[in-house]
């Protein structure tokens, strides 16, 4: 893509992303990106935004186009917890998010976007875009911060016992 922050970048894929929402075939073909042997499927429609061999573009592109249900807030961080539940076995699957590279990211992002789209839990893709653009201990923290932080209850409790 040609803009020049991870802000703009992403703000250009999600206003493309978002104009081809009801574009059946256009999703069907973009959901490719993320299958090796089909994402030369996606590619005439990633072009029109430079994402072609442009990991971060691919795989947004196609988990969008799985779950294109979006909220303005939190993190993958807030989604994963929200998935997790009352799971403790998420736990581990989280963990092993945390440990990938930004290559290795992009291709297990895909089961929790499903997972996502399946309980009807909304993806901040605004986010995910810059925090893959930015893929460091930073964004890792503030994931673990949104995975693991307290409830409001729990917060209420540990406050009275200090």
């Amino acid at each position: 893509m040609k803009t020049t922050t991870p802000p703009e970048r992403a703000a250009a894929l999600l206003a493309w992303l978002r104009s081809l929402k009801n574009d059946r075939g256009a999703l069907a073909n973009l959901r490719c990106a993320l299958a090796p042997a089909r994402r030369h499927r996606a590619w005439p429609l990633l072009a029109r935004v430079g994402g072609i061999d442009d990991p971060i573009a691919e795989t947004v592109a196609a988990l969008y186009a799985y779950h294109p249900d979006e909220t303005s807030t939190g993190n993958l961080g807030d989604t994963c917890r929200a998935l997790a539940g009352t799971h403790n076995s998420f736990d581990a699957r989280f963990r092993r998010l945390l440990m990938c590279d930004r290559d290795e990211l992009c291709e297990r992002l895909r089961p929790i976007v499903l997972a996502a789209k399946a309980k009807g839990i909304p993806v901040n893709y605004q986010t995910l875009i810059e925090d893959l653009c930015w893929w460091s201990e930073r964004v890792r923290i503030r994931w673990a911060q949104a995975f693991w932080a307290a409830s409001a209850e729990e917060a209420a409790v540990t406050q009275e016992a200090v």
